[in-house]
């Protein structure tokens, strides 16, 4: 298992070592309970932010400490000022810490980049809910059930636009 509190430290020490100033961060948490992806960057109404790594980045011994502090770096650099999204002054982050430290840090990043083969995106194929509108086609599937999956039938398709268009359907896969 990877020191996750040294593995902060560095990680916070490049990015201010290349010149980015990291937003104010108050804590980081170890999620046990993500399976589709690795980390995440929460901003609070304050302007203080809050990162999650993936468990299994830090406890997966297939999984380098340079796989894992790239993406503990990407979310860091989602705590900088403007840096919301992936495009911008996030993307020319990314790409300094790339540049000098040698990293790959980039939007997504699938399991085999990781070095876990068994460990893809595939997972996230496992769709309980499948709905398909009848005029266009448009198929909405959806892992868990939420406000859509309980009242598909009042819901207009956003492609065609007729209401009450959506039909559920057997998903296999």
């Amino acid at each position: 298992m990877k020191n996750f509190e040294m593995l902060q430290k560095v990680c916070i020490d490049e990015v201010l070592g290349a010149g980015i100033e990291p937003g104010n961060i108050v804590s980081w948490d170890i999620n046990r309970r993500a399976k589709t992806r690795w980390g995440m960057c929460t901003k609070n109404p304050d302007g203080t932010c809050i990162i999650q790594i993936a468990a299994r980045l830090i406890e997966d011994e297939r999984i380098s400490e340079q796989a894992c502090k790239e993406t503990m770096i990407h979310e860091i650099l989602h705590t900088c000022k403007g840096c919301k999204g992936h495009t911008g002054l996030w993307l020319i982050y990314a790409n300094i810490m790339n540049k000098k430290y040698g990293y790959n840090i980039k939007r997504t990043t699938s399991g085999e980049e990781k070095g876990v083969e068994n460990y893809t995106a595939s997972k996230r194929l496992d769709y309980k809910y499948c709905f398909v509108c009848e005029n266009c086609g448009q198929i909405i599937k959806r892992k868990k059930q939420c406000e859509f999956t309980k009242y598909y039938r009042n819901y207009t398709c956003g492609i065609c636009g007729r209401k009450r268009a959506f039909h559920k359907v057997k998903y296999m896969q």
